[in-house]
């Protein structure tokens, strides 16, 4: 898909060990997807897309662009991290996190279980 991708503002935030990015997209077709996105962000900011998350696309009503942010953190591990901790599911980043929360929740009840008896 083409598009143009102009930057907005940019942030380091340390705080958070992310870079935070507003962008301006412009395009000729129709909205492009969060895949779409991320995959040419990635590409023109050489961004690793395993920890990268699309936070938002805000529509510019009655044009062909939009207002795009992006966090990029420094590993994938913190993405999933981070998602897990906001209770998202988005691009199927949180899913490994929560499997392994889940298993650690199982082992707890069964410990309680074992006391029991």
């Amino acid at each position: 898909m083409d598009m143009e991708i102009k930057v907005e503002n940019e942030k380091e935030n340390k705080m958070l060990n992310r870079k935070e990015l507003q962008l301006h997209l412009s395009y000729e077709q129709n909205t492009p997807s969060r895949e779409e996105v991320k995959k040419e962000v990635c590409k023109k900011f050489s961004l690793n897309p395993d920890s990268t998350e699309i936070v938002a696309i805000e529509q510019q009503y009655g044009s062909r662009s939009s207002i795009v942010t992006v966090h990029s953190y420094s590993s994938k591990e913190l993405l999933q991290a981070m998602l897990k901790k906001k209770g998202k599911k988005r691009d199927g980043a949180a899913k490994e996190g929560n499997a392994h929360a889940k298993a650690a929740d199982v082992k707890k009840e069964e410990k309680k279980d074992a006391g029991k008896k």
